[in-house]
This record gives structure tokens, C-alpha cells and sequence, in this order.
């Protein structure tokens, strides 16, 4: 008899008896301890015996077999006891004896003697204690049989003799031989939930050896889980490797079969590779076949022998004449269509159907469907009735509980008026359709639309193709209908002999300032082109700008790293020095908390004594020295601060002058880029501020930053605001013109890419909607810009003219442009040395 080692603890075999007879635990021997009692030949019998077989130094605790014959056979299982876990039990589960097959006795009742026999055998060599039991007990531990082969919780598997039957424990770490009919167990083999610890077949599919159930999903959406999954039984299947540390993992390396170990992410363990896993990597690896596989072997073996012979060849190859262009199954098809049409077997309908007649009445379906083929006929062109909206929930006789109204909704629907009722009905439940009464607007329904039909006019929206793409631009109005604007040149303005690099009208616009390389500062009439004052400088004349109050006789100059302030002595009434100008320019008293705040690198001088008498004559009052190059001046529109440029000093570019008070402030200290041009808004305390690409607004009473308008340009050459100071145009050297509207975005409302060079100045007009801009390509792009005071209403740009008249010098165009402040005029100022005047 072939015998099986089972580790554990101790097993004492309970089992509940059906037929309630009262039923008795198998007893189980002491150790080192034998007595003999004879029994009677019966065909339940159990013997309790030390097994002399296990010899395993793991198991400690000593080991006893159970002798037992199931269904007429006589099988010993060995039992290991665990002094130190007494209590335990194995419970075997209820036996249902209604359900047992009577056919499983007959089949054994022919082995029961020879079961006797061998037991007798095994009594006698082992000396081991036999306890008989009378006919009626045999019934009571005939539910012992039936546990071990039915009980779900049960450990111990019945095979039969046929198969090298043993009553055998299955685990991972059995060796099975086909030779040896004894399988040996681990002492401290722990059994688990696991279903598919019992199937260690060759045979077992890929499914069978999973026990996480949960299938193929994400296995992140059990991260925040302590479980990886379920069992076949639907058990938690808990979390053991991935919850191991980083020490924890560091000491697993210490196993000898680290190295071919693998993490089953499936089910949170790990797989040990077999010596055959390992053969079948290392030949994939080293683009070797598998052993045992010949990648030479003949497709289709046609021998007498092979058990396909008996049977055709159906899935033959397909042929490569298909692959060839002639020949094939389209190309056949094809000329058998065309032969059966020639020789008249298949005949083609080309006058339409026979049924059909000509629709020459002019009678027209109401309503008929729009998918319909519409009519040809001459007149007035019938348009299809336009469909009615589909009924949804709320019409259906069992519509839904929120459509339903309650005694408050009725009421508010009555008094509600009809038109803005969301319904003209009041929603009612029936059990059934049959119960739905007559719809009773109906007739006035269906009235109503007959009249909307018939009365109400309707027409059909063509959509027609555009071939002109000129038709896409907006409509813009015609320039002749936004005239006055500057359309021809007028007058020239000669005397200059090098390029003239500013010009600055006065603001009552009857004299021109001009500034030129050749080291000269003219003013000239404009209505005579006369030059009635010269002044010669150190150097080249960077800047000039009349101060924009018409109170005051002033104008700023600047040259090298000096502005000096002029009253220039022209001949006329308008000419004479008013008091305030008189008052401005005097030098006031000396303040402790002025001189704090005066920049330091800024000095202000007053032009007096016999050294300064040429300039005195020539009306220079005042010098300011600079620590460099001054390239810029503007002035605020009250006239007594103005700001400079000097974009070599870098952090400390831009400063602000206090005319009356002789003070200058650097308000910014820390700009990343040098500044480049400035600006006061016309009617408010606000500073632009424009670098290199980025043009900052500055509110001076609170002293903080409003606005950042982001550019898009390379280098920025001049900026202008609006009369109004809601909208903003910038020139660059990178050929564009951008308005800017503050109140919609701090991007450009628009970019003009007229210029082909790069623009040097852009200006607006005082008053008229008007602005220009200049360029090296010798051109000057007057626009019409109206800013309509109406907030939804964006600006309208229109182009106007294109006034080209000036001389390329090196590359260099129109420097300088400014508008008359009272008419439709424009002066310009170039590197030919020459002053152009375009009038309307």
C-alpha cells in the first residue's frame, strides 16, 4: 500500500453523524507505546500506529498513522501530533448520506476481502493497537469516509488504485516520480486558500495556475488597497511582497535562487524559474531555437502512415498567377458584365421608371417631406413646410413624476400668460394608452398650422459660392469720403546741410524747430518758409520739442549729454516773453528737502556772465548736463516737467525734470533693459515707459505699475498716445506698426505691416482722426484712426495715403515726422538734409 507523509499539527477526526446516532472521535496512540486487540473482519476498520517512515529533522513532533478503509478500501494516513496545539481540529464538514451512490459499494464490495487481507499484514508487522468496532458503529464512521472525499476545508485527496492510488497532500514543493509511488511532503508545509494548490499537472492551463480572479484590469486601483485581489472564492487576496521595505527586500537577495527569481505583479508573489525556464530564456537570447524544435521540418508530410492522408488537401496556397495584374477575378467579372449587356441579357433602365409620368399640373403637396425631390416648374419657387417639433417626455401619456404639476404649479401655469407658458397642455399619467381620451385642441391645432403655412411668408437661405476673394475684406469707407488728410508735398525747408534728425512744431503752429547733424538748431515760419533763428552747438542735435503749454515761449534742445532750455527772440506780439515764462525760468530759493531729493549725476546750470553773452543774445537760459548721451525729450502736457532718454546709462535711464523747481528724480532704478522712449498721457498722471520690446504703464500718484503691453516687437523705436489716452501706437525697427486699445487687452488690437525698412517715428494728430508713420523706405503711411466713444465699438483703421518724395542717404529715409496741430498737415524731416511740408 502506497503511504503518504502529512506535517502539521494534531488531527483529531470529528464527524457529525446524520442518522443521529452518537458518534466518537478516532483515538490516536500515544508515542513509543503498542498494544494489540484483536478485531473482527468488518468493513470499517481503523488503525492508530506509529509511522516508522518519517525520518524528516524539520518535524519534530511525533508522527502516527491512521489506517482507515474508505468505501471497501483500507488506506493509512499519517497523522502528526502537536503537543503544544492540542486543542486544534480538523473538521471534515456534514456528510449528507440521502446523497450517497449505492453503485460506489457494489464496485468496491469486491475488494473488501483483499483490503482485510493487507490489513491484517500491516497489524502484524507493526504491532500497532487495532480497535474493532461493532456493525452498528461502522455506520457512525462510515461519515469519516465520505469527509474525506467531499469536505470542502478538507486536506486529504482520494485517488484510485488505478491511478497508483494514494490518499496524497499536493503542494509546490512535491516531487512526483512515475517510478516511486511514495510522494514525500514537507513537515512545515502550511496549507492556504489557494484552489490551485492541489493541481500540479502538467496539464493545467495558463488560467488555472492565476489565482488573483479580478481579471485583466489596472492593477493601480488596488494601490490604495491592502489586497492585490480575490480568489476563485472570493477572498481577499492580501498584499505581501509589494508591502515589504526596502530592507526587507535587500535581505530576500540572500536566497541562493535570487538570482532566477521573478515578481509576479499579477499575484503579488514570487515565481523561482525552473533549470527549463532558464534553458528556454537563455536560447531566446542567444537567437537560438528551442530544444527540441526542428525549424527544418518539412510543411505537409503526404505519407501512407500520417493520419492526414486519408483526407484532402483543402487549404492549399493561393497560386501566384493571382498576384499578376491579368488575369484576375475583377478583370473577369467585368467582361462578363460587358458581354452580357452587349448581347442584351441585362438591360439598363435609362428613362426611369415605366409608372412614372410627367408632372405638368401645378399642383403642389403641401405637405410633402423636404427629402422629396423638389419640382422644376416656372414661377414662383415652392419652399417645403418646415417640420414641427418632435414630441419628447413631457408629451408621453406616462411621462415622468417631475413633469407632473402639483396644486401650486397648476395654479401659477393659469395665471401665467400663454406665451410664456413652456406648455400650451398640462401633462396627465394613464395607466395605459387605451385610456387616453381625444386630444381636444386638435382641430384648433392643426388650423393654426394651416395658417402659419398659408399666411406667413417664408424664404430660402442660399448659400452661393464666392469666387473673388476681394469680397472677404471688410467693407472700409473710401478715402476721399475721410478727407482732410495730407495728400501731396507742399513747400521744402532748405538750409541744413547734413541730416536733420527732430522737428517740433509750436503749439500755436506758426514756427518749426529742426535739429541736424551739422551741429545747427533752426526755427523756421511756416507760412513763409523763412529760417528767422539759427543757433550753432558742440555736436549733433539728438532732440528738439516745444513745450505743449502756448502760455509759455520754450524750447528744449539736446545735443551730446546737455538740454538747454530756449526762449527764442522771433519778432511779432506773439513773440514777447509773457511773465509766466519769465516766471518758470527763474531760478526759485534754495530748499533743504529739494536738494535731498536732486540726482546728484543731473547738474542744473543758469546761463549768465560775459562768457555766456553770445548765448544769452540767442535766448539760452538754462543748462542741464547729463552723465550721458541724451536721446530723447518729451514734455508733459502742463508744461512744467519733461522727461529724457539716455539709454546708454542703462538701470537709471529715464529722469524727470521739474522745470520751475530745478530738480530731476530717476524714478526707476532697477529695469532689466535699457529704456528707450517716454511718454506723459495727455490728461491724466500716467507715464509710459517703452524698452527695448515691453511697453509699461506707471500711474505717478500712486507710484505702482498698471499695465504691461506686450509687444511681439524686436526693438521699439517710438511710441505715441491718443488725444484721448485710451489708445496707444508703437513703431519698430522690425518693420511694424501696433495699436494698442488699453481698455481691451494689453496685446495689439492691430499690426500694420505696410513698411518695408524699419519705422523711425509714429505719430497721432492733435485733433483730427488722423495718424502716420515713417520709415527708411523713404515713405510716410497716413492713416484715418477714429476712436469712437462708444465702448462695444472697436476702432476703425483705415489707409489713406502714401507720401514718398525724400532721398535715400546710407541707407537712411524719413527721420522725423510731426502734425500741424490745428490743420490736415504733416512736416517731415529726412537724411537728404531737406524739411518736406504735405498738405490736403
Amino acid at each position: 500500500m502506497n503511504k503518504s507523509k502529512v506535517t502539521g499539527k494534531k488531527v483529531v477526526a470529528e464527524t457529525k453523524v446524520v442518522n443521529n446516532k452518537k458518534s466518537e472521535p478516532i483515538a490516536v496512540s500515544e508515542p513509543k507505546k503498542s498494544v494489540s486487540k484483536p478485531t473482527k473482519t468488518t468493513t470499517t476498520t481503523t488503525t492508530v500506529s506509529k509511522s516508522p517512515v518519517s525520518k524528516s529533522p524539520i518535524s519534530k513532533s511525533p508522527v502516527s498513522t491512521i489506517t482507515t478503509q474508505i468505501l471497501g478500501k483500507r488506506t493509512k494516513i499519517p497523522v502528526v501530533r502537536d503537543e503544544e496545539n492540542e486543542d486544534e481540529k480538523l473538521d471534515f464538514g456534514n456528510i449528507d448520506l440521502n446523497n450517497y451512490n449505492s453503485e460506489d459499494d457494489e464496485d468496491y464490495e469486491s475488494e473488501e476481502d483483499e483490503g482485510d487481507d493487507e490489513d491484517d499484514d500491516v497489524e502484524s508487522q507493526n504491532g500497532s493497537i487495532v480497535y474493532s468496532e461493532s456493525e452498528e458503529e461502522e455506520e457512525e464512521e462510515g461519515g469519516i469516509n465520505k469527509a474525506l472525499l467531499e469536505a470542502e476545508e478538507s486536506l486529504v485527496e482520494y485517488q484510485s488504485e488505478d491511478d497508483s492510488g494514494s490518499i496524497s497532500s499536493k503542494s509546490s514543493s512535491t516531487t512526483t516520480k512515475k517510478n516511486n509511488d511514495e510522494e514525500e511532503v514537507a513537515p512545515n508545509k502550511q496549507w492556504t486558500n489557494d484552489p490551485n494548490q492541489f493541481y500540479d499537472s502538467d496539464d493545467s492551463s495558463e488560467d488555472e495556475t492565476l489565482v488573483n480572479r479580478v481579471g485583466n484590469i489596472p492593477l493601480e486601483w488596488y494601490d490604495d488597497y491592502d489586497h492585490i485581489g480575490y480568489d476563485v472564492d472570493g477572498n481577499k487576496i492580501m498584499k505581501t511582497e509589494s508591502m515589504k521595505d526596502s530592507i526587507d527586500k535587500y535581505l530576500d537577495q540572500q536566497d541562493p535562487n535570487f538570482w532566477r527569481t521573478v515578481y509576479d505583479k499579477v499575484n503579488d508573489k514570487k515565481v523561482v524559474l525552473s533549470d527549463d525556464d532558464m534553458a528556454l530564456l537563455k536560447s531566446i537570447q542567444n537567437k537560438h531555437f528551442i530544444p527540441g524544435y526542428d525549424p527544418y521540418a518539412d510543411w505537409y508530410d503526404s505519407g501512407n502512415n500520417h493520419p492526414d492522408s486519408i483526407h484532402p488537401m483543402h487549404n492549399a496556397p493561393v497560386p501566384k498567377r493571382s498576384f499578376f495584374p491579368n488575369g484576375t477575378d475583377e478583370e473577369r467579372e467585368i467582361r462578363r458584365l460587358t458581354k452580357a449587356i452587349r448581347m442584351g441579357w441585362i438591360k439598363l433602365n435609362k428613362k426611369g421608371k415605366k409608372g412614372e409620368k410627367d408632372k405638368k399640373d401645378g399642383n403642389f403637396d403641401l405637405w410633402a417631406d423636404e427629402g422629396e425631390e423638389k419640382e422644376k416648374t416656372k414661377g414662383i419657387r415652392r419652399i417645403a413646410a418646415p417640420k414641427q417639433k418632435l414630441p419628447g417626455n413631457v408629451e408621453s401619456f406616462n411621462p415622468p413624476e417631475e413633469y407632473l404639476l402639483n396644486e401650486n404649479e397648476l395654479k401659477a401655469w393659469h395665471l401665467m400668460d400663454p406665451r410664456e407658458r413652456p406648455h400650451n397642455f398640462i401633462p396627465q399619467k394613464y395607466q395605459s394608452l387605451r385610456q387616453l381620451p381625444i386630444y381636444n385642441k386638435l382641430i384648433k391645432e392643426r388650423f393654426e398650422r394651416c395658417l402659419d403655412l398659408y399666411l406667413c411668408p417664408r424664404t430660402t437661405r442660399v448659400k452661393q459660392f464666392t469666387k473673388d476673394p476681394t469680397k472677404f475684406l471688410p467693407t472700409l469707407p473710401k478715402p476721399q469720403d475721410l478727407r482732410p488728410f495730407p495728400s501731396h508735398e507742399e513747400i521744402q525747408f532748405l538750409g541744413h546741410k547734413a541730416r536733420v534728425r527732430s522737428i517740433s512744431i509750436s503749439p500755436n503752429g506758426q514756427w518749426l524747430a529742426s535739429g541736424s547733424d551739422d551741429c545747427t538748431i533752426k526755427i523756421w515760419e511756416v507760412s513763409s518758409t523763412r529760417c528767422l533763428y539759427s543757433l550753432e552747438v558742440e555736436s549733433e542735435v539728438q532732440t528738439v520739442a516745444w513745450n505743449p503749454n502756448p502760455i509759455y515761449n520754450i524750447l528744449a534742445v539736446g545735443y551730446s549729454n546737455k538740454i538747454i532750455i530756449i526762449t527764442p527772440p522771433l519778432f511779432g506780439t506773439q513773440t514777447e516773453h509773457s511773465p509766466e515764462t519769465e516766471k518758470i525760468l527763474t531760478k526759485p530759493p534754495t530748499d533743504p528737502s529739494t536738494e535731498q531729493q536732486q540726482n546728484k549725476s543731473v547738474n542744473w546750470y543758469q546761463v549768465t556772465g560775459a562768457d555766456k553773452a553770445k548765448l544769452l543774445e540767442k535766448g539760452v537760459r538754462i543748462e542741464i548736463h547729463h552723465p550721458f548721451t541724451v536721446k530723447n525729450l518729451t514734455w508733459h502736457y502742463k508744461g512744467d516737467y519733461f522727461s529724457t532718454t539716455s539709454p546708454e546709462e542703462g538701470t537709471r535711464s529715464v529722469k524727470i525734470h521739474h522745470l520751475s523747481k530745478r530738480a530731476t528724480q530717476s524714478p526707476f532704478r532697477k529695469s532689466k533693459t535699457p529704456n528707450q522712449v517716454t511718454r506723459f498721457h495727455p490728461n491724466k498722471p500716467i507715464f509710459f515707459v517703452a524698452d527695448q520690446n515691453i511697453i509699461r504703464v506707471y500711474d505717478l500718484m500712486k507710484q505702482e505699475l498698471i499695465k504691461k503691453l506686450i509687444t511681439g516687437c524686436r526693438y521699439i523705436s517710438s511710441i505715441d498716445i491718443h488725444p484721448q489716452g485710451d489708445n496707444v501706437i508703437m513703431g519698430g525697427y522690425d518693420k511694424k506698426v501696433c495699436w494698442f486699445d488699453l481698455d481691451l487687452s494689453v496685446r495689439p488690437y492691430k499690426v500694420l505691416n505696410y513698411h518695408k525698412m524699419a519705422v523711425r517715428k509714429v505719430i497721432y494728430h492733435p485733433t483730427l482722426p488722423l495718424f502716420a508713420s515713417c520709415s527708411d523706405d523713404l515713405s510716410i503711411h497716413v492713416f484715418h484712426g477714429m476712436v469712437y466713444d462708444d465702448l462695444l465699438q472697436n476702432a476703425l483703421i483705415v489707409p489713406l495715403k502714401i507720401l514718398k518724395t525724400h532721398e535715400s542717404v546710407n541707407d537712411l529715409g524719413v527721420l522725423d515726422i510731426v502734425f500741424h496741430p490745428k490743420q490736415p498737415w504733416i512736416f517731415s524731416s529726412g537724411a537728404d538734409s531737406t524739411i518736406r511740408l504735405y498738405t490736403n
